[in-house]
C-alpha cells in the first residue's frame, strides 16, 4: 500500500502532530463520520416511491365483470390505496365478478394477505364471485404457506377467469 505523506504537518517540519491526519489511513475516511443532525425528510420522495411500488389498472372486459391488475409490491406503503380501490369495485352497482390479477406482483406482505381475505368476505356478502390470478411465485407461495388457496377461485389467466365468470353469471 502506498500512502503519500505531506511533510508540512510533520512535527519535524514544525507542524502540529495533533492536527495532522493519521499517516496510515486515507483522508477520505473522514467522509464516513456520521452526522449528528438527522437529515430532513423529503415526503415528496416517499410519495414517488410509494406510487412506483404498486401500479393499479382497472379494466371492464364485459359488463358485470371488473379486473384489477396489480404490478409491483403489495405492502404497508401501497395497501391502503389498493384496499380503497377493491372496496369501490365491490360496491359497484352491477358487478357479478371481480378478478384480482396478481400475476405481476413481486411481493406481498401480511397487509396484502389481509386485503385478500377482506375482499373475499365482502364479495361473498354482496354475492360477487372473486377470482384471483395467483401465477406469480410469491403470491402462490403465500397462499400455499398460509393454507388459504381453497378460499379463492384461482385461475391461471385473466381470460380464463373472465370466461368462467361469464358462464357462471348466466
Amino acid at each position: 500500500m502506498i500512502l503519500s505523506h505531506s511533510s508540512a504537518n510533520s512535527p519535524a517540519q514544525g507542524g502540529d502532530a495533533a492536527t495532522a491526519p493519521p499517516r496510515d489511513t486515507p483522508h477520505a475516511s473522514s467522509a464516513f463520520v456520521p452526522s449528528r443532525r438527522a437529515p430532513e425528510h423529503d415526503l415528496s420522495r416517499d410519495r414517488q416511491r410509494i406510487n412506483r411500488s404498486l401500479r393499479l389498472l382497472v379494466e371492464r372486459p364485459v359488463p358485470g365483470i371488473s379486473v384489477v391488475r396489480m404490478i409491483g409490491d403489495i405492502d404497508l406503503a401501497s395497501v391502503s390505496r389498493l384496499t380503497e380501490l377493491v372496496r369501490q369495485r365491490l360496491a359497484a352497482a352491477v358487478l357479478n365478478a371481480l378478478v384480482l390479477d396478481l400475476s405481476e406482483v413481486s411481493f406481498v406482505s401480511s397487509y396484502g394477505l389481509e386485503l385478500l381475505l377482506q375482499a373475499q368476505r365482502r364479495a361473498e356478502q354482496r354475492g360477487i364471485t372473486l377470482y384471483v390470478i395467483a401465477e406469480s411465485r410469491c403470491v402462490r407461495r403465500l397462499l400455499e404457506v398460509t393454507d388459504i388457496t381453497g378460499r379463492f377461485t384461482c385461475c391461471a389467466t385473466v381470460a380464463e377467469a373472465v370466461a368462467l365468470a361469464r358462464t357462471e353469471s348466466r
